[in-house]
């Protein structure tokens, strides 16, 4: 059962992974010289030895007790030197009194017990007070790096607990506690030494005998004074080589780094002396190209036909640049006067015939009473009837108001932000109705249609309206949607009407808005439904036939799906420029909030930067929006005045819905 137990349980490894710190054998070692210790030793070690071998008997041996028997051979050798500085040392040095355990609870028993607390903060009043006497720390108190509790001692001899803080939770008290220099008063506690317990004597630890008798006979000989010296002299001289070896190396490379940097300065030098050379040339070159060109230009100033010829030059150069200019300007503005002067002049006759035609008819009237000479002159009666019939029809005809006309639209260029190089092309369009007669007289062709696309609310209602409100036409507006009925024939009718409105109302813009509605490819949707909407389409497309290159009227289009539109309708003749509207960038929603606001009673310090950035991807349609919300927000709170934060506040509940729970 005793040979079982080394191979089971794995003692030599349990050795080494548990063996006992060298430390505590010193304390063994040192009771070898004295001989009452030796004596309670021997008692000590006999009584342990019958106690375990009744525990043998009694109970198996488990393999914490076989792994503290084994003695490692690190621990043996450290005791054995410890030992013999012990020997030395206890001569000089008297040994430390040290407190078994039930001494040390022996001697605290008499101790007072401290239970008064204070705050920590009265160590700083009592110091100031000049009534600290002592603050008492454990001795291994980190103090300012965790809390650490401590006694405090007054002048009276009064005694108080308390907990100091860490510098991180109040960085104050210790500022304050460095001030009054406490730390002088801070005293360590005493705490007696305890007695450490003393160690069994290892059972198995004559096992490690065994590897100390086979290292022994496998350590070399020692080697003698001869072999010393010579192998101190091989030392020496390989040393010696390679310092010698090193200063040679450090030569050389010294010798390489000065034949490169001579050849790096001879190389600058013939750099230098080439560039010198070249310049030299250049500047030659160029007093004598500057010598030929004075001559030259001299020869030719003192030549009377090359002053006679750049005389002629520069003439023709001002006649064509002035005064060609001037007449063609003059000529147009006298066409424009003869345009309206025609124009007023027709309208003129029209009023006096149709006022003709109501005094004639006004006559007849008061004639009617005589019979007679109504039967008298019976075709000049019925010349009469038709004229009046005619006056009737075109005097109904002038007082019937448009469908589709808007009125007051006063929407200016001005009035819309954000649009960049978007607004050269618009206001090329408005200058097709101001400046039309020149576009015609010069041979260029006006288009007949603008298609508008983008995002919804990037504003392409309102940069029609700007169209017609800066060319100060006539503007018809429609949703396509109202072209699309149900019964046959209307969509096409209204299409109809709506032009011949724009027709008789010329100069106009006619506007018509979602053109996907009806636009939509042909042929796609079938039955009746489908039949009305391609009838639709190609009245629209008639339309559109019979104003190209005109001028008189322009149709403006807007759509947000310009993929799904029918060829026929997007080709050149009917919609000859496609105009793309992006939502607007940093600066230009910065813009179109000022715009938006100029009529809102805004603060002085709003920043419209802020608002611009935290609205990205809005488009002006929600812009405006949230100057209405501000201005609703505003006047709910009493103020009178809109600010950045009523700004702020209308974008978060434009963009989320609502405003967030601070």
């Amino acid at each position: 059962m005793a040979c079982h137990f080394p191979f089971s349980s794995s003692a030599y490894l349990k050795t080494h992974k548990f063996q006992p710190s060298p430390r505590l054998y010193p304390a063994i070692s040192c009771r070898n010289q004295d001989p009452d210790a030796e004596v309670d030793d021997k008692h000590r070690n006999a009584r342990n030895t019958n106690h375990t071998h009744l525990n043998f008997l009694a109970i198996p041996i488990t393999l914490t007790v076989i792994s503290t028997a084994l003695a490692s051979k690190p621990a043996l050798a450290a005791a054995a030197a410890t030992a013999k500085t012990s020997q030395k040392r206890k001569a000089k040095k008297k040994a430390q009194e040290t407190l078994s355990p039930d001494q040390l609870k022996q001697w605290t028993k008499n101790l007072p017990l401290v239970s008064s607390r204070i705050p920590y903060t009265e160590i700083l009043s009592y110091k100031e007070q000049d009534k600290l006497k002592h603050v008492i720390k454990p001795p291994s108190a980190r103090m300012k790096e965790r809390a650490e509790s401590v006694l405090v001692v007054l002048d009276d001899n009064q005694v108080f607990r308390t907990v100091l803080p860490s510098i991180e939770s109040n960085k104050r008290f210790w500022d304050s506690w460095d001030e009054l220099k406490i730390d002088t008063l801070c005293v360590n506690a005493y705490t007696p030494p305890v007695k450490k317990p003393e160690l069994p004597k290892p059972y198995l630890g004559f096992l490690w005998k065994v590897p100390e008798f086979i290292l022994a006979r496998l350590e070399p000989k020692k080697e003698s004074k001869r072999a010393m010296e010579i192998r101190r002299m091989k030392e020496e001289f390989k040393r010696q080589q390679k310092e010698e070896l090193a200063i040679m190396r450090e030569e050389r490379e010294m010798m390489e780094k000065a034949i490169k940097i001579q050849q790096k300065e001879e190389r600058r030098r013939k750099k230098r002396d080439i560039q010198k050379k070249k310049h030299r040339e250049s500047l030659r070159d160029a007093r004598a190209n500057s010598t030929k060109m004075a001559n030259i230009w001299a020869d030719l100033a003192q030549d009377s036909n090359v002053a006679t010829f750049l005389g002629l030059v520069f003439f023709v150069i001002f006649y064509n640049t002035v005064v060609l200019s001037y007449r063609k300007q003059k000529k147009d503005y006298e066409d424009r006067l003869k345009i309206e002067q025609a124009e007023a002049d027709e309208k003129k006759k029209m009023r006096e015939l149709e006022r003709e035609m109501m005094g004639i008819e006004e006559e007849e009237d008061e004639e009617g009473g005589e019979p007679g000479k109504a039967e008298e002159n019976a075709y000049m009666k019925m010349a009469m009837q038709f004229m009046r019939s005619g006056a009737r029809v075109r005097r109904a005809h002038n007082k019937r108001l448009p469908q589709y006309l808007e009125r007051g639209v006063d929407v200016k260029f001005s009035d819309v932000a954000g649009l960049g190089k978007i607004r050269l092309e618009l206001e090329e369009i408005v200058k097709f109705f101001t400046h039309g007669e020149m576009y015609r007289r010069r041979g260029v062709k006006i288009p007949g249609g603008i298609l508008l696309c983008g995002p919804p609310g990037v504003g392409k209602t309102l940069l029609a309206k700007a169209v017609a409100g800066e060319a100060g036409v006539n503007f018809f507006s429609i949703s396509a949607s109202q072209f699309v009925e149900i019964y046959v024939g209307v969509g096409a009718s209204r299409v109809r009407s709506l032009y011949q409105e724009a027709r008789e109302n010329a100069p106009s813009v006619v506007f018509i808005d979602e053109l996907d509605a009806v636009g939509r490819e042909r042929g796609l949707i079938k039955g009746s439904g489908g039949q009305e909407r391609d009838a639709t389409l190609n009245q629209l497309l008639v339309s559109l036939d019979g104003f190209e290159g005109r001028g008189e009227v322009i149709t403006i289009a807007s759509t947000n799906r310009p993929d799904i539109l029918d060829p026929a309708l997007v080709r050149p003749g009917r919609f000859d420029r496609k105009i793309y509207i992006p939502k607007p960038g940093l600066i230009g929603r910065m813009e179109i909030l000022k715009v938006h606001a100029r009529k809102k009673p805004m603060a002085e310090d709003v920043d419209y930067m802020a608002v611009a950035s935290m609205t990205d991807g809005m488009v002006g349609a929600e812009l405006a929006n949230i100057i209405e919300v501000a201005a609703i927000n505003m006047m709910r709170d009493g103020r009178t005045e809109i600010t950045t934060d009523d700004l702020l506040q209308a974008a978060q509940i434009e963009e989320r819905g609502m405003l967030d729970s601070k």
